[in-house]
């Protein structure tokens, strides 16, 4: 009895992590945008923090280069990217891309979103700044920045 309860226990738990870990990072991200967010990444910098967002191709069209692109925070400020890596060429498009940005961290405050391609994804969703350990870095896989008692 004790090992058929662990073996559904083990199953229940590797259903709910797949779950967890192949769900999309905004429930509904705007198809004009082209990309979708896979995962934020935030590492405290001296005070300053660096949020790296990764975002994976969702359609046929290509980023657009000549259009600009904002992360708008929580106070209204749009930031650029201080670096932008592209995975895919020009010629035979872009596949993903990161960018990076430079913040101070009050600019974690509130909701965020990242406009490019003439559309906004969410970045995060709530309210609260995480809690990030310094010299580590924090990965978010939701927009809502809230770890969970799992751990993520």
């Amino acid at each position: 009895m004790l090992r058929l309860f662990l073996a559904l226990l083990l199953v229940s738990l590797t259903i709910l992590a797949a779950m967890i870990w192949s769900g999309k990072y905004d429930g509904s991200p705007d198809p004009a945008a082209r990309f979708e967010i896979e995962a934020v990444r935030l590492k405290p910098d001296r005070g300053y923090v660096w949020l790296e967002a990764h975002l994976k191709k969702s359609g046929d069209k290509d980023h657009d280069l000549r259009k600009p692109v904002r992360l708008i925070t929580g106070d209204g400020i749009e930031h650029e990217p201080a670096d932008t890596t592209f995975s895919g060429s020009p010629e035979t498009g872009f596949t993903e891309i990161w960018f990076k940005f430079w913040l101070e961290k009050k600019a974690l405050e509130g909701p965020m979103v990242l406009k490019l391609n003439d559309a906004e994804l969410m970045v995060k969703s709530t309210a609260e700044t995480p809690e990030l350990p310094a010299g580590k870095d924090t990965v978010f896989r939701s927009s809502k920045w809230k770890k969970s008692w799992l751990g993520f």
